[in-house]
C-alpha cells in the first residue's frame, strides 16, 4: 500500500465512522447555548492539536530529506484552506527544495540512443536546461512521402526539429525498444509519444516512471559534439 492510501485510511474510516454515528433516529433538538459553547471549545482544541501534530510530521519528514510526503500534507491542507497564504508559500519553498536536492549535471552523448536520466513523480516539475553544439551527418535515402516516424525507437519523429533534444516518460518495467515494439504491433494505442525538450523545458511529469532523453536524429545519422543538460525534478536511478 502506497503513503498516500496510508495518509487516506485513517481519515477514511474516520469520516465514515462519523457518518455512521451522525445518522440521527428522530429530528435532533437544537443544542442549549451552553453546549453549543462546549462543543466550539472543543473544535479549537482539535484543530490545535491538528495543526500542531501536521506541523511537526511536515517538519519531520523535511528533516528526512522527504520533500514529497511533506508537500502531500501540504496540498491536503491546501485543499481545506485554499485562500492560505502560509500554505501557498510554504508550498513554493517545498518545490524549491525538491528542485535543489534532485539537481544533476549531465554530459549526455548526442550519437546514442534513448538515455534514461531519473525517476519522475506524477505531478512534480521537470525543468532540463540544456546547452552545447553538435554536428549532425546524415546519409538516408526517402521518398516523396518522407521519412518514416511511426517508431520512435529507430525513426525520427514527427513533430520534434531535426536535432532537437526530446524527452519521454515510460513505466519502470518498460524500455523504449520494448515500447517501440508495441507501438509499431499495435498491440498498446495509447503509448506515451516523445515531447520536445528543446534547450529550455519546465512542466510538471504527466506521470510515474523513467525520463530518457534523446536527439531527434534520423536512423543511421551521427552526431558529433557535445550536449550538456542541467536536469531537475528526477531521482537519480542509480
Amino acid at each position: 500500500m502506497s503513503s498516500r492510501h496510508l495518509f487516506w485510511w485513517p481519515v477514511c474510516t474516520l469520516l465514515a465512522a462519523s457518518a455512521v454515528a451522525a445518522e440521527p433516529a428522530s429530528k435532533p433538538k437544537p443544542p442549549s447555548p451552553a453546549e453549543m459553547r462546549r462543543l466550539d471549545a472543543k473544535l479549537a482544541a482539535v484543530s490545535d492539536s491538528f495543526l500542531r501534530d501536521t506541523t511537526t510530521l511536515i517538519a519531520s519528514y523535511e528533516n528526512a530529506g522527504q520533500f514529497d510526503r511533506a508537500k502531500l500534507i501540504l496540498e491536503v491542507l491546501q485543499k481545506l484552506d485554499p485562500k492560505n497564504e502560509a500554505i501557498q508559500t510554504k508550498l513554493k519553498l517545498l518545490n524549491g527544495r525538491i528542485m535543489e536536492a534532485t539537481l544533476q549535471e549531465l554530459d549526455l552523448d548526442a550519437d546514442a540512443q534513448w538515455t534514461p536520466v531519473g525517476r519522475v513523480v506524477k505531478g512534480r516539475p521537470i525543468r532540463i536546461e540544456a546547452s552545447g553544439e553538435y554536428k549532425v551527418t546524415a546519409t538516408v535515402e526517402t521518398g516523396p512521402a518522407g521519412l518514416p516516424s511511426a517508431n520512435p525507437v529507430t525513426d525520427m519523429v514527427a513533430g520534434i526539429p531535426l536535432g532537437g533534444l526530446m524527452g519521454v516518460i515510460l513505466p519502470a518495467a518498460a524500455s523504449p525498444a520494448t515500447e517501440g515494439q508495441a507501438s509499431q504491433g499495435n498491440q498498446q494505442p495509447q503509448q506515451p509519444r516523445p515531447f520536445p525538450v528543446g534547450a529550455t523545458y519546465d512542466r510538471p511529469a504527466d506521470r510515474d516512471g523513467i525520463l530518457y532523453l534523446k536527439v531527434n536524429v534520423p536512423p543511421g545519422s551521427k552526431c558529433t559534439g557535445q550536449l550538456r543538460a542541467r536536469l531537475s525534478g528526477a531521482d537519480n536511478t542509480d
